[in-house]
């Protein structure tokens, strides 16, 4: 973590970018952390707040999008095809699905807050075939909040 942080000291926010959209897919990479150092720097007069904003925000957004993109190329169609041998039925399926669209824009939202959720609430999105339209309202609304706070709470 030492050597990501000097990283971006060094090449600050093109870093920034890749890391928060590699950390949002799922690679360990301290989201938190990133985002609070990067406000850090924008009070050394490092960064500027407006761009670390930008930066990190559009990271985050290419790397839940992503995550959508996987879920639903992917998710789907593994959970159907591999159901049966992990003793699931269509059912549960079905049930999960309508609970992740009735209550998943909630999840995309306040995930971000939570370590774990917000790598998986994008992928299950997908997965549940959540329309596009509702999961970039939640999950970018909830990814510019989440920004705005860390790099603040830095700051």
């Amino acid at each position: 973590m030492h050597s990501l942080l000097l990283t971006i000291t060094k090449y600050s926010y093109f870093e920034i970018f890749i890391a928060l959209g590699l950390g949002i897919v799922g690679l360990p990479v301290p989201d938190e952390t990133l985002m609070a150092y990067s406000g850090f720097l924008v009070y050394q007069g490092k960064l500027n707040y407006l761009y670390t904003i930008l930066v990190a925000f559009s990271g985050t957004s290419c790397g839940i999008t992503i995550g959508y993109v996987l879920g639903k190329t992917l998710g789907n169609p593994l959970i159907k095809k591999y159901a049966a041998k992990m003793h699931v039925n269509p059912d549960e399926i079905q049930d999960a699905e309508n609970f992740y669209n009735r209550y998943g824009r909630f999840a995309l939202f306040i995930g971000y807050f939570i370590p774990g959720v917000r790598h998986l609430t994008a992928i299950i999105a997908g997965a549940s075939l959540m329309p596009y339209r509702t999961f970039a309202l939640f999950a970018y609304t909830g990814g510019f909040l989440w920004t705005i706070t860390l790099v603040s709470l830095g700051y």
